[in-house]
């Protein structure tokens, strides 16, 4: 039980700091194994304090990955994508939708929370949105239920340290804490090891969920989900030069990876027939996918492709896709439920 008290206490610190974030600049915890300690770096109105932490025995030294891959009698799902440090409107689509109650606690029970990744860069409330995530996740395992929080191509872009896409106030941590992107990240890191431990592919029921899309050049590798996963926790870090000297990793994390390829919606010449040949080698109805913005949740090829990036980004509102009763459903900040197709 204890570790469940101190996962809500890092989390509670992290959303309280940034309360006042436009007056006042807040952020962390970030939890970096020292030589002998766990070190916590807390920042609180515009201060650094470094200091060993106090529950560092009850911080995982290794996150166990896990194999599995591919789940089955499920009865619901909630999915989300390209959260991009928008804590606010993540939680609120997640509170008013059912997923957690108003403490930011599980409440979905035995069902499935998929996030198909980009939780980073952008937005300013990155940090926040991760420690939820990692208390969720260990919630839902307690009530028998699953968060999948999967790796999309900002996430690889951050471990790989590229900065790029960082909001100003996280170049302003990188100066307090005197380190570079990747190393705040690193395997020597608590959220770094989480974050190495995550899938980039899994299925549940008969429905695919990824980042980005799916390809015939990620199909002719003929890797299995498990294989996949393991190929992109391999190529966690690696600089693109280096990726591009492995030819499977080259097109894992190239433009029709499964991270950043987009021609469910821009390729025009892709057809339905297309779409069913995909869907029939990996033995799936729907691949669900974030990556590409849309305005809300939006369907193509005769509702075989759902996109579930609805513009979080944009700091004004989002969607939530849910599967229950073996329909599927849009869910508004409201919590207001409509049937998608």
């Amino acid at each position: 039980m204890k570790k469940y008290i101190w996962l809500f206490n890092v989390v509670l610190t992290a959303f309280f700091t940034q309360l006042n974030a436009h007056e006042k600049y807040s952020d962390g915890p970030y939890l970096i194994n020292g030589k002998d300690a766990l070190m916590e770096y807390q920042i609180t109105d515009n201060q650094l304090t470094i200091s060993e932490y106090s529950e560092a025995l009850l911080i995982p030294q290794k996150f166990n990955i896990d194999g599995k891959d591919n789940y089955t009698k499920v009865e619901k799902i909630a999915a989300i994508s390209d959260v991009h440090g928008q804590v606010g409107i993540f939680s609120q689509l997640l509170e008013k939708n059912g997923v957690i109650d108003a403490l930011h606690n599980w409440s979905w029970g035995k069902g499935h929370l998929v996030i198909t990744g980009d939780i980073f860069d952008r937005g300013d409330t990155v940090t926040e949105a991760l420690w939820l995530v990692y208390k969720l996740e260990q919630q839902a395992l307690k009530a028998g239920g699953k968060l999948h929080y999967l790796l999309g191509n900002h996430e690889y872009m951050v471990l790989r340290g590229d900065d790029r896409y960082l909001h100003n106030k996280y170049i302003k941590t990188l100066n307090l804490v005197n380190r570079d992107l990747k190393s705040l990240f690193s395997i020597n890191t608590v959220l770094g090891r989480w974050l190495r431990s995550k899938a980039t592919v899994i299925k549940i029921n008969d429905f695919v969920f990824l980042h980005g899309g799916i390809h015939q050049d990620f199909l002719d590798l003929n890797l299995s989900l498990e294989q996949t996963n393991e190929q992109f926790r391999q190529s966690i870090g690696l600089s693109k030069e280096d990726i591009k000297q492995n030819d499977i990793f080259n097109i894992l994390q190239g433009a029709t990876g499964p991270v950043w390829y987009r021609g469910f919606f821009t390729d025009t010449n892709l057809n339905q027939v297309d779409i069913e040949k995909i869907l029939k080698q990996i033995k799936a109805k729907h691949i669900i996918v974030g990556h590409t913005s849309m305005d809300q949740l939006e369907t193509r090829f005769d509702n075989r492709i759902l996109a579930i990036d609805s513009s979080i980004k944009n700091a004004e509102k989002g969607e939530l896709l849910i599967w229950r009763k073996k329909q599927f459903m849009r869910g508004n900040m409201q919590g207001v439920q409509t049937r998608l197709f």
